[in-house]
């Protein structure tokens, strides 16, 4: 027997119960068709469906708790379209009827809505952590549907570290709620800083991610918190220093020593259990320290690290060796002086006679006039 849906003043609600009942007694050999046959839709969103018949049939429509269809007769499909979709948990029912017999499809009905909100936040309240501690952090997000779909996911800088589907729902709803719910994730942290160990602050965050098949809009719908920056405070570590040091009597000498931590350490460097005036990490031996073993200590409130480096005073013989090599320059100049001035006298200068020299007698003088006296060389 055909019903004819539209002609009774009832509550839709009652209407699907009616649906429901006769679909027990009636089987359905596949003459409709849903297009399409599964919905995604955001809430609030705007939705529409068609319903074809395949078989001959006298009328058909659609039984919904929304904008339902009436049954009507002679024709071939009919349209279920909602222009503000809000109800979060329906299946509306396509139905036709046959001579004897009514065929029905059921529609999958999806409806989602994006988290008001997602925020993390330090169970410990604390922006500051201890390198390898461990801590716990919370995600809150508020008001998304539907929970079932959604998967929590935690991020460590960019970096996706853990997928929660374990999370708390607030207000002891159940986890196969259609509307709206709140939920809560922890995860167990260890506090340390960024892989390469350059940067003390690292961020964590948390998303929303809802899973809703490829009928909804793809990428999965994703929100995402604000990062949550954490300082990680460690012990200090003194950068590598030389472990033996050369200084020569009489000479200064720098020692430099450099370290890394959190808080920043303090650095000094020590003899024989006595601080020695250091700022930043520099000292300087003066002529009057001794060689032996000076320590670099940095210390924080996390912790102390120290290195040593042997410090060996060796003589200065550099006045001694200019000494000597002024004393071979000034004896090798005076031998060549010498050398020099014998070859010179031997070699370069003649050998004269005074025999039978006439003197110039006149005016009583010798050599007037310029004139030179007359010598005879001798042979050498």
């Amino acid at each position: 027997m055909a019903m004819e849906w539209g002609r009774w003043p009832a509550l839709a609600a009652r209407r699907l119960v009616l649906v429901a009942a006769i679909c027990a007694f009636t089987a359905a050999d596949g003459c409709l068709e849903l297009h399409p046959p599964r919905v995604v839709v955001r809430h609030g969103d705007p939705v529409s469906v068609n319903c074809t018949v395949s078989t001959d049939h006298s009328s058909m429509g659609w039984a919904a708790p929304v904008d339902e269809v009436p049954n009507t007769p002679d024709v071939q499909f009919v349209t279920w379209r909602v222009e503000s979709l809000t109800i979060w948990d329906l299946r509306p029912l396509c139905y036709a009827n046959r001579p004897g017999k009514q065929c029905m499809e059921r529609l999958s009905v999806t409806v989602y809505k994006p988290p008001d909100s997602v925020s993390v936040s330090s169970v410990n309240s604390t922006d500051s952590m201890v390198e390898g501690s461990q801590y716990q952090l919370k995600c809150e997000i508020q008001n998304i549907a539907p929970v079932q779909n959604l998967t929590v996911k935690w991020y460590k800088g960019d970096t996706l570290v853990h997928e929660d589907r374990d999370y708390v729902i607030k207000d002891g709803k159940s986890d196969r709620e259609k509307a709206p719910v709140s939920v809560a994730s922890i995860v167990l942290i260890t506090a340390n800083r960024t892989t390469n160990r350059t940067d003390d602050n690292v961020q964590y965050s948390c998303g929303a991610e809802l899973d809703l098949g490829p009928e909804a809009p793809q990428p999965p719908l994703a929100v995402k918190s604000t990062p949550l920056n954490i300082t990680v405070h460690y012990k200090p570590t003194i950068n590598p220093i030389d472990t033996l040091l050369y200084v020569r009597r009489g000479h200064s000498a720098v020692l430099n020593c450099s370290a890394k931590g959190n808080p920043p350490p303090n650095i000094v460097w020590m003899l024989k259990g006595q601080r020695l005036p250091t700022q930043d990490g520099i000292y300087t031996i003066s002529e009057i320290d001794h060689e032996g073993n000076y320590t670099c200590r940095a210390s924080n409130n996390l912790g102390i690290h120290e290195e040593t480096m042997r410090v060996i005073v060796t003589e200065n013989y550099m006045p001694l060796i200019a000494g000597i090599l002024v004393v071979l320059v000034l004896a090798i100049s005076l031998a060549f002086c010498v050398i020099y001035s014998i070859y010179y006298k031997n070699k370069k200068m003649g050998h004269y006679s005074l025999k039978n020299v006439k003197l110039c007698t006149q005016n009583g003088n010798v050599a007037q006039n310029g004139n030179s006296l007359p010598m005879t060389r001798l042979p050498e």
